[in-house]
């Protein structure tokens, strides 16, 4: 009788530590919605650029100190609605610079729907300098069409082009003119009759 049960605990419990190896563990930054659905997303960053001079360096990755992503549900192509907690509040998932290249999960999405995600890069740890942009170029939409494992995709972030601010001065020399005369001039002198 207990050899008959060994081999289905055994096959459960092997198939389930490779589920938990296969999807890692929740150590990941995670946020969770209201539905059964996974989505799971890794970060492309898109270096920004530079103008005028060689010498300045555009953002790169590592200049991001926070990347927060924000999840909208999409009705049709264009109408979009922010996607909330079991509290109400709109589901934001924030993602420090150390965790940057780590996976990032977002969890009990609906099936059958279809997600925007959209990211913003910071400078600063207090999310108040803004280095990515602001339009499509830093977001992404993923469509979720099963729920018996995770959807897995690539969250877009580009970041601004750096612009280049200089000073510079110089001096205005400015030479003294002179006279020419343009041409030649005559005068007709003409004395009054004698009285």
């Amino acid at each position: 009788m207990f050899s008959k049960l060994l081999i289905p605990v055994l096959g459960a419990s092997l198939l389930l530590g490779g589920c938990s190896l296969a999807f890692g563990p929740m150590t990941q930054p995670h946020a969770a919605a209201s539905g059964s659905a996974v989505l799971q997303l890794s970060t492309e960053v898109l270096a920004g650029d530079y103008r005028t001079q060689a010498t300045v360096n555009p953002y790169m990755a590592s200049d991001i100190q926070l990347l927060r992503l924000t999840l909208h549900k999409l009705d049709g192509q264009s109408n979009e609605s922010a996607v909330t907690d079991a509290q109400g509040q709109p589901l934001t998932l924030d993602v420090t610079q150390a965790r940057l290249a780590d996976p990032v999960t977002f969890t009990k999405l609906n099936a059958n729907t279809t997600y925007r995600v959209k990211a913003k890069a910071y400078l600063d740890a207090g999310g108040t300098q803004l280095i990515s942009t602001a339009d499509d170029k830093s977001q992404t939409d993923v469509a979720i069409v099963q729920e018996d494992r995770p959807t897995l995709a690539k969250i877009k972030v580009q970041l601004i082009d750096k612009q280049f601010g200089a000073q510079g001065s110089t001096t205005i020399d400015v030479s003294s003119g002179s006279l020419v005369p343009a041409g030649s001039e005559s005068m007709t002198i003409t004395l009054p009759d004698p009285v």
